[in-house]
């Protein structure tokens, strides 16, 4: 019988992605919510480093947990990982190999 407590190795998976950021955000918080509830007024998603609605994203990241960023060049399914859109000037201030385009 086998022990089902013992973990089982599964190849070829990750349970996290490597290079993990924090997204960089504004220090003012007052001001992120201001600029996200604008954004949540027009119906349009903000950018998750100030907050300021983005009617047409073209620069996105990969996020996880929901405040943390992973290499674009990652092209693995994880649980918690969504991609969102980042805005022009934000986009700045990702490292080198997180911001993707979307080619429509």
């Amino acid at each position: 019988m086998p022990n089902l407590l013992k973990p089982t190795k599964m190849t070829n998976a990750t349970t996290e992605p490597q290079g993990i950021i924090d997204i960089p955000t504004i220090s003012n918080y007052d001001m992120f919510e201001r600029n996200r509830d604008n954004a949540d007024s027009k119906k349009l998603d903000h950018c998750p480093c100030c907050g300021k609605a983005i009617p047409n994203a073209k620069f996105y990241i990969n996020s996880i947990f929901g405040g943390n960023a992973y290499p674009s060049s990652d092209k693995n399914e994880y649980a918690n990982a969504w991609v969102m859109g980042v805005g022009t000037e934000c986009r700045k201030k990702f490292p080198e190999g997180y911001v993707f385009e979307i080619k429509k």
